[in-house]
């Protein structure tokens, strides 16, 4: 079952915890009209506008409209139209694939978004732990967070059942996870779904369903489904060493209902509860994942996903060339994932540059990767927490609202 993966990967090509990039406040340039093949090619950069306009039949439409929603936060209204979808042969596979995303964020399972039974019974035990969850906003929680020499996802203190514990702020990951050292110690409720994941490096990874209560000092949820995983997958070792971990993953269940603002000055965060009415449309939209609109210096539209269990940003290839970066250089380097690490070749892009967030964020260096098909889409790039380590960062989810501030 791909829950999107559960670790970050650490890219280690100079990686550190203070990455060479730079920003100022900057007005996007004009947009440029981006080139499609036709309709699924922009439907699957996730360009619902464009797709839209390219839709040449009634389920084209359909689908365009169902992405529209879900960026809007019309979640039943796109759940329902993709259960209907899953009758056009064309839209199907799709279709299947955007329910089955979305699925962790909806009330209901529809009975055809999971063709296998381990599946579906894996994500009902999730959303009727979902019911019983309770959110408790007090008043603003704001907290001295780390980074590690060898990532800049930074790591916040939490208490797990009133267990103190340091979990990074992961953006990428649809699910809180917690090592299985954390949740023996804290004495999380194992649920007694499983499912299997795989990790950065493409391994398989199993992972057990469980409720625990979260503090975030003012604010506390109770019966938070969280995810439980072997604590080793959470250390990360180069040459036989341990150099950086975490005791768990503080993932999108959580953060899509916190307003988040990281100060890196002060190197703080504050988690609050969202203050204004949920927005039509913004910067920041979820579609199974959250992703945020950037362009290129050339005007070029994208739309990033946002990971900042992510070291490194990376875009796709087609995307670096079409944004005038060219084919850029291959470079040894060592990724790291949880557990161990390897020896890949990167290639990379130097001094390239993105407006995102309304700031020009300028990078020392931009990775750039094949582009990752989640099967409803496929990904320009990754905003990673590499762009996030300067200035103020605010992330709201309800408002759709995603900031970087000199």
């Amino acid at each position: 079952m791909d829950l999107r993966r559960l670790l970050f990967v650490c890219l280690l090509a100079g990686c550190s915890a203070t990455p060479r990039v730079s920003l100022e406040v900057a007005p996007a340039p004009a947009p440029l009209a981006r080139t499609y093949a036709g309709f699924w090619d922009a439907a699957l950069a996730l360009d619902y506008e464009r797709a839209e306009s390219l839709a040449a039949t009634e389920p084209e439409r359909e689908y365009a409209r169902s992405l529209r929603d879900l960026a809007e936060g019309r979640l039943d209204s796109a759940q329902g139209r993709l259960t209907e979808l899953l009758a056009d042969r064309g839209a199907e596979p799709r279709a299947r694939a955007l329910l089955s995303a979305v699925a962790k964020e909806s009330a209901t399972v529809p009975e055809k978004a999971f063709p296998s039974r381990v599946d579906r019974s894996f994500v009902e035990a999730l959303l009727e732990a979902r019911k019983a969850e309770r959110w408790t906003y007090t008043e603003p929680t704001r907290s001295i967070f780390d980074r590690s020499t060898a990532a800049p996802t930074p790591a916040i203190p939490i208490r797990v059942n009133g267990v103190g514990a340091m979990l990074g702020l992961d953006t990428g990951a649809g699910l809180t996870v917690i090592g299985s050292e954390l949740a023996a110690a804290a004495g999380a409720k194992r649920l007694g779904a499983r499912t299997g994941a795989r990790d950065v490096h493409g391994e398989g990874v199993l992972v057990e369903l469980a409720v625990a209560d979260l503090d975030l000092g003012g604010i506390r949820i109770e019966r938070h489904p969280v995810l439980i995983i072997d604590s080793a997958r959470l250390r990360f070792r180069q040459g036989g060493a341990e150099i950086s971990g975490f005791e768990g993953m503080l993932g999108w269940n959580a953060l899509a209902r916190l307003r988040t603002t990281i100060d890196n000055a002060q190197q703080a965060v504050t988690f609050e509860k969202p203050a204004g009415a949920r927005r039509a449309s913004g910067d920041l939209a979820w579609i199974g994942e959250p992703y945020v609109r950037a362009r290129a210096p050339n005007g070029l539209p994208m739309r990033l996903f946002l990971d900042t269990g992510a070291s490194h940003s990376s875009l796709s290839g087609n995307i670096a060339r079409a944004m005038g970066l060219g084919d850029g250089e291959r470079v040894p380097s060592q990724v790291m994932g949880a557990g161990s690490s390897r020896k890949v070749d990167l290639v990379v892009h130097r001094d390239a540059t993105l407006f995102v967030g309304g700031a020009r964020v300028a990078f020392g260096e931009m990775q750039s990767i094949e582009p990752r098909s989640t099967g409803y889409a496929v990904r320009d790039g990754v905003l990673g927490a590499d762009a996030l380590v300067r200035g103020k960062v605010v992330i709201d989810p309800t408002a759709h609202e995603f900031l970087i501030l000199p």
